[in-house]
């Protein structure tokens, strides 16, 4: 009978393959064939490379890495029995962009079921997990990802509110088309996100209808009691009136928000600065690409800072007379102004760069259109829509902390992803005796400095 015996040759030791015979009555051994080497106290088999073959190439590392992160911000366990098709779905958003018909072919070409422990792979198994997300408190899970956020950094000075919308395909909506952003006519779906303003993490999202105004969206996103955990909550033009600055000051909250240049203001504010006076350095505030000159006024227990930009009203005297049929001389004086609201007690200086260099929430929501595949919605039923604009929220929250990790290297999340997109878990196979084994591409340099900053392996 053949047996794997141990031979030490020098500093080496040997497996062999060894059978007993006899010999003039006596027991000897012969070696049959050398099947490889004992390394720190492993067994590494012997394999002729001319006799190896390529079983398969998957796509590994850019998986690997969000399902590692996932587990970081403990969302496997926030999701429940469907969380392994809930983050497949999070994965690939973020990854192929493929329709959940698609996934299942797709991605047998990547190493995800294999990271997410899912013996097989279907469309319906995906559209269950939308239904099963869907039910889920997702509040919790918010709250959850950003505890788990704030481990990395403690963000609470101030969070920056705005609202974005969207097309979708569904066909349950009862509410009417309306005009988008980009001047289409279709049915929209309204989101409102509230950020950290440093470092964009997600604190909480909402879902509402096309036709609401941001005013009530704004009074409805307000009420989550979340929100009050920041000092600070800065908001875009057009989402606050006179009815909720009131609403702000009776539970303590500080707000800085832009304000539509109505004709009240214009009358009782504007009309009554001196150009000459507010054109002097002490009323100068330098922002990242431009200068403007602020002067306050006390309104609504707050201050109104009345934001005269020589550019933009350069600019708008340019455009007004390139289109004679538009241009009002007597509106013509209130051209290159802006108004802030606040209540923060901070200097003028202070709040102008706060709102003009509020651009994190932009980036989110670029990230959610672009990155995420937030934009258009290709999903019917309205329980399939809310529940893939939380994919997409997952999807940022995960996004968000791999930026975070990788800000000292300046390498975005994006970037990082793609360099991580090359490496392959390859299945080999010795023709010889059928063995298989997995290999990953070697690393290059920026990959390695990459899984170091997330504190990820391979």
């Amino acid at each position: 009978m053949a047996f794997i015996r141990r031979i030490k040759k020098k500093d080496a030791v040997y497996l062999a393959e060894v059978e007993s015979y006899r010999q003039d009555g006596k027991v000897k051994q012969r070696v049959l064939r050398y099947v490889g080497k004992e390394i720190e106290g492993a067994a590494v088999r012997r394999i002729r490379s001319d006799g190896i073959g390529v079983v398969s190439a998957k796509q590994y590392l850019d998986y690997k890495i969000l399902h590692d992160i996932a587990l970081k911000l403990g969302l496997p366990k926030l999701l429940g029995k469907a969380s392994g098709h809930i983050l497949l779905l999070v994965y690939a958003q973020l990854l192929s962009r493929k329709s959940i018909y698609k996934l299942p072919d797709y991605l047998e070409q990547t190493c995800v079921k294999e990271i997410l422990g899912l013996k097989k792979l279907v469309s319906k198994d995906l559209y269950e997990a939308l239904d099963w997300l869907e039910e889920l408190d997702f509040a919790e899970v918010e709250n959850h990802i950003f505890d788990a956020l704030s481990e990395q950094r403690n963000e609470r000075k101030a969070l920056v509110l705005d609202i974005t919308d969207t097309y979708f395909s569904g066909s349950q909506a009862d509410w009417k088309a309306r005009k988008g952003k980009d001047g289409k006519y279709e049915k929209l779906i309204q989101i409102s996100l509230a950020v950290t303003k440093e470092e964009g993490f997600p604190i909480l999202h909402k879902m509402h209808e096309g036709n609401i105004g941001n005013t009530m969206i704004f009074k409805d996103t307000l009420a989550d009691a979340r929100l009050k955990n920041f000092d600070i909550i800065i908001i875009d033009r057009g989402m606050i009136c006179k009815e909720s600055i009131a609403d702000l000051k009776m539970i303590n909250q500080k707000v800085i928000t832009g304000l539509r240049l109505h004709s009240y203001f214009k009358e009782t504010y504007i009309s009554k600065i001196d150009r000459e006076q507010i054109f002097q350095p002490a009323y100068k505030v330098k922002l990242k690409n431009t200068e403007v000159y602020v002067q306050d006024f006390d309104y609504e227990g707050g201050k109104l800072l009345a934001i005269y930009n020589p550019e933009l009203e350069t600019a708008k005297r340019q455009h007004a007379m390139l289109n004679e049929q538009n241009y009002n001389p007597d509106e013509a004086k209130y051209m290159g102004y802006s108004l802030i609201f606040h209540s923060t007690g901070l200097s003028n200086d202070q709040v102008v760069k706060m709102y003009f260099e509020k651009d994190i929430v932009e980036k989110a929501y670029r990230d959610l259109k672009s990155s995420v595949n937030l934009h258009p919605v290709r999903k019917y039923s309205m329980s399939h829509v809310r529940a893939h604009v939380k994919i997409c929220y997952l999807a940022y929250a995960i996004l968000t902390y791999i930026q975070y990790k990788l800000k000292p290297k300046q390498i975005s999340a994006l970037n990082a992803l793609e360099q991580l997109q090359p490496i392959y878990k390859v299945t080999l196979e010795s023709k010889e005796n059928k063995f298989r084994w997995e290999k990953t591409v070697t690393l290059k340099k920026i990959q390695d400095k990459i899984l170091a900053l997330l504190e990820c392996s391979v």
